[in-house]
């Protein structure tokens, strides 16, 4: 919690209790600076439940508030808001916080709460493109910050690797493969496009020779059971090898990786299907079997078992987060999904709940697609002719950190424009310059400070007395609280604002004030200190969201 707000409540909380007074207590930061430090409406929302008008229960209130010596100035506001200046004597009190918890500031007490997320989640069938990007920066990010707020995390990847994308997978590989040998063969009916494929075929070369240079292709299956089983399970191996260094590359960590294959292989469906039967909450029609979601608000209800006997794919999916919930046994589960599966989410939900799972064990935050902008023009296709901007594009062009920043800056349910240009310019107009730019020079200042012979020990800040410098401490203390809320909200974009915010504070103070005077050492010192909790802060907003702290440029 911020230093500031825990004095504060601790004053109201004491208050409260001597005038016997009751109430919620909020305390916010004003929208304008000019307003004060600190605001409350708590005279206005609980005025009647403690019997007075609310301009008399505030009158009271800064009376009380004044006494307390927390603050320069108490005011009342409108009809009944109340705004607080702090002293500039508890300043010191952050500025030890951070420089003795250092990567640990922000941070919150272990808590007995696990989370388990999905992250990503791609088919094994070609690589991750700018879609998956977004899903796995922000569901990466979500995860730091929960582990940074004491929480356990565990998170995952889905492998959807059972279905017919994985035969017209395995028959594209066939193809390519039999095309590197220069053996005339016609295109499977349905194929994957892209040099991706071609690749992956090269591996599959190097590894079996031409031992397969005699089958062919019969539509999507390759003329050998045995031989379309080995194309399938290569294809799938050799792509979620791919999806899993690509992650790596983007810095996104999966604790585990499931299969939707094994949940077949293991009869998991029909145990599931089965739970369902025996509580009642299936009933047969048209020879098919169908689950009652509309007893929880579903529009109608669902197909699980076709009447040829197919599973639908509600099916596979119910099982496969059944398996999930009783292996992982979190107190929540998070998914990030697609802005095309948003109808999907009432139906997983209601059948979720049918088994007998809490409403809201499981939350799935939907995040919206990515335009990748070169030139101002729309660009479609990747360098590796395929259908998509794939990750590995986006990396080699711009780096992970901007790939990160970028696709984490906007909220998920914001549809989002990555712009080119504007990511590869060196200059303030880029958001991830501008950031890491921050950090380099708040790195100079301290290699300077030893230079000059400077020992960043002070535990007494009181020559930091202007404004500029009181604001950026006001906003340091702020960090756990913005962290909270992000973490919480499932919104690194949060943690993106934050940084621009102090980047922008300490810019701004950089090009006011002087650094070193060696007429006067001690405010030197404190000012470099200042500029040392700036880059710690910084750093662990960085890594929070998973791009690296820079420190020259």
């Amino acid at each position: 919690m911020s230093i500031f707000i825990e004095k504060i409540n601790n004053a109201f909380e004491n208050i409260l209790k001597k005038s016997n007074l009751q109430g919620r207590i909020i305390i916010e930061k004003p929208r304008e600076e000019s307003n004060g430090d600190f605001s409350t409406n708590f005279a206005m929302i609980n005025s009647k439940l403690n019997n007075m008008k609310p301009l008399d229960l505030a009158s009271q209130l800064v009376k009380s508030l004044n006494e307390t010596n927390l603050f320069e100035k108490v005011e009342i506001a409108g009809p009944g808001f109340i705004n607080m200046t702090m002293k500039n004597d508890f300043l010191k009190d952050v500025l030890n916080k951070i420089i003795k918890e250092k990567d640990h500031y922000g941070s919150s007490d272990k808590k007995d709460f696990k989370y388990n997320i999905e992250i990503v989640s791609a088919n094994p069938t070609g690589y991750l493109h700018i879609g998956h990007a977004r899903n796995g920066s922000i569901g990466d990010s979500v995860a730091r910050m929960l582990k940074f707020l004491g929480y356990q995390v565990e998170t995952e990847h889905y492998t959807n690797d059972a279905g017919n994308q994985i035969n017209i997978s395995a028959s594209t590989l066939f193809y390519q493969y039999l095309k590197l040998l220069n053996i005339e063969v016609q295109p499977p009916e349905e194929m994957y496009g892209g040099d991706m494929y071609v690749e992956v075929a090269k591996l599959f070369l190097d590894k079996y020779g031409d031992k397969f240079k005699d089958n062919r292709l019969n539509g999507n299956i390759i003329d050998d059971e045995e031989v379309h089983k080995i194309f399938r399970k290569e294809s799938i191996s050799f792509f979620l090898e791919i999806i899993k260094n690509q992650l790596k590359m983007l810095g996104v960590q999966i604790d585990l990786f499931s299969s939707e294959a094994q949940i077949y292989a293991q009869n998991e469906v029909e145990k599931t299907l089965s739970l369902y039967e025996n509580l009642g909450k299936t009933y047969w029609k048209d020879d098919a079997l169908w689950i009652k979601t509309t007893e929880l608000g579903d529009d109608k209800d669902r197909v699980l078992k076709k009447a040829n006997g197919e599973f639908t794919y509600i099916s596979g999916d119910l099982a496969s987060h059944n398996v999930r919930f009783q292996r992982s046994n979190a107190n929540k589960y998070v998914n990030f999904w697609g802005a095309d599966h948003h109808g999907y989410i009432p139906r997983i939900k209601a059948g979720l709940t049918l088994l007998g799972y809490p409403k809201d064990i499981l939350e799935i935050d939907i995040y919206q697609m990515v335009r990748v902008i070169k030139d101002g023009q729309e660009v479609k296709m990747s360098k590796r002719r395929g259908t998509a901007i794939w990750l590995i594009d986006l990396i080699e062009m711009v780096g992970k950190d901007s790939t990160r920043y970028m696709l984490v800056s906007k909220p998920p349910t914001s549809h989002m424009d990555f712009d080119l240009d504007l990511v590869m310019s060196k200059n303030s107009a880029n958001p991830v310059y501008y950031a890491q730019y921050a950090t380099a020079r708040a790195f100079k200042i301290l290699e300077k400070a030893q230079e000059h012979g400077l020992t960043l020990n002070n535990t007494n800040f009181n020559l930091l007395d202007n404004e500029k410098e009181k604001q950026i401490i006001m906003l340091l203390d702020s960090f756990n609280k913005t962290i909270e809320y992000a973490a919480t909200s499932r919104l690194p974009s949060v943690v993106c604002d934050y940084i621009q915010n102090l980047a922008k504070k300490f810019h701004s103070y950089y090009s006011e004030f002087k650094f070193f005077d060696e007429q006067n050492k001690e405010l030197s010192t404190q000012r470099c200190i200042l500029v040392e909790a700036i880059y710690q802060v910084l750093s662990n907003a960085f890594n929070l969201i998973g791009i690296d702290v820079v420190n020259e440029m």
